[in-house]
């Protein structure tokens, strides 16, 4: 067992005598091991009778299996303890009901659910934890003015049983700066948030992603070299971790700090797992962030099809400053000139097809994935305007 899980967390009763699943599920998670083993144990604490008489083991079990990407089973368990937590338990679960729905990409949802215990008349305990999710949903469509105002008029973290939250209080501000085009401050908040041990609080978004918002901070901050070691580090969590979501953020977040010019394999991989796991608040960021990369690349087309798509989960989750930056990205890709000749990447996978290489044996010799690797081919066949891998062999083109 980690230290950190049995320190006190204030306003909450003692941990029950005994083994508990949900403590023995979130080392899992504060481990980032053994992601099937952890929901089981969340499950498990679900279930029992001990567990279910403690408002931190409902906290704790959730709180995998929102990390682990579990939404459905979330969904339902939090739909039963909704109807049967009050008091101090049913505060906590109010607020894992507003994180399942910022995951979900229902930011106003999780923006009304969190409004009243974020309020003056809502309990400090309660205020204490909602202040900072409340921020990050607001972070995450885009109202950077409100979530500023929701974190300078909170006095929470002056409260002496404050040190235990801190961690989402500099997550939460951290965002707020990364939004508001302050990287320097971010990058300190996301730094700072990391030293703290914070495994009880990952359900907030920014707490279990804080690496990967480091690196995207620090590239936005000019700091190259200390982005790509964090995406890095992130993504090598991610996959011992295994959640798709957690897997595809890590990816995009490699895509950003690698600069604009990077090859655009991360992002297909990432859209395509993110796309698995329902994330749309990622997913709308990842598809923008692929369609201009494809417009710079004169791959028009593609370009205004991941543009479509980005316009319309941005439009889903309710971010409107990233709908204008994809309809703005639209604009632009209307006046590009399409490009007919290959990439380099693509010219490289067209040489191996060409050669006799199976989509297989291409992915494992470049290391992409082989969904990867059917993107080039289309843009290949598309820009040599042929229809088949014989074409390609025979050396067929139509293009112009």
């Amino acid at each position: 067992m980690l230290p950190e899980l049995v320190t006190t967390w204030p306003g909450l009763p003692e941990p029950h005598e005994g083994s508990c699943p949900a403590e023995e599920a979130l080392t899992l998670l504060a481990r980032g091991t053994d992601r099937s083993t952890a929901v089981r144990l969340a499950d498990f604490a679900l279930d029992a009778d001990a567990c279910l008489a403690h408002a931190r083991c409902l906290w704790r079990a959730v709180t995998v299996l929102l990390c682990a990407g579990e939404l459905v089973s979330a969904d339902a368990r939090l739909r039963r303890l909704e109807g049967t937590c009050d008091g101090r338990a049913a505060e906590l679960v109010a607020v894992l009901r507003a994180q399942h729905a910022r995951l979900v990409g229902d930011l106003a949802g999780a923006r009304k659910a969190l409004a009243p215990l974020a309020s003056a008349e809502a309990s400090p305990f309660a205020r204490r934890l909602a202040v900072p999710f409340l921020a990050e949903a607001l972070v995450a469509a885009g109202e950077v003015a409100d979530a500023e105002a929701v974190l300078a008029g909170d006095d929470s973290d002056r409260a002496p049983a404050a040190r235990f939250t801190r961690p989402l209080l500099l997550a939460a501000r951290g965002a707020v700066h990364l939004e508001a085009g302050r990287p320097r401050e971010a990058l300190e908040d996301f730094l700072a948030c990391l030293r703290f041990p914070a495994a009880e609080l990952s359900a907030h978004f920014a707490v279990m992603h804080c690496r990967g918002l480091a690196a995207l901070a620090a590239r936005a901050g000019g700091r190259a070299e200390r982005a790509v070691d964090l995406a890095a580090r992130e993504q090598e969590a991610a996959l011992a971790w295994g959640s798709p979501a957690y897997v595809g953020w890590a990816l995009y977040v490699r895509a950003i700090a690698g600069g604009p010019d990077g090859a655009t394999g991360l992002l297909v991989d990432a859209i395509d797992l993110l796309e698995v796991a329902q994330a749309r608040v990622v997913l709308a960021a990842a598809a923008h962030e692929l369609g201009r990369r494809l417009a710079r690349a004169g791959d028009v087309t593609a370009a205004r099809r991941e543009l479509e798509r980005a316009g319309r989960w941005a439009g889903q989750i309710g971010h409107g400053r990233l709908a204008a930056k994809v309809q703005a990205a639209s604009q632009d890709v209307a006046h590009v000139v399409p490009r007919s000749s290959l990439t380099t990447q693509e010219a490289k996978i067209a040489e191996l097809a060409r050669a006799g290489y199976s989509n297989k044996q291409i992915a494992e010799k470049l290391y992409l994935t082989v969904r990867t690797i059917e993107f080039h081919l289309s843009n290949v066949y598309r820009k040599l305007r042929i229809s088949s891998r014989r074409e390609l062999m025979d050396g067929t083109s139509r293009s112009q």
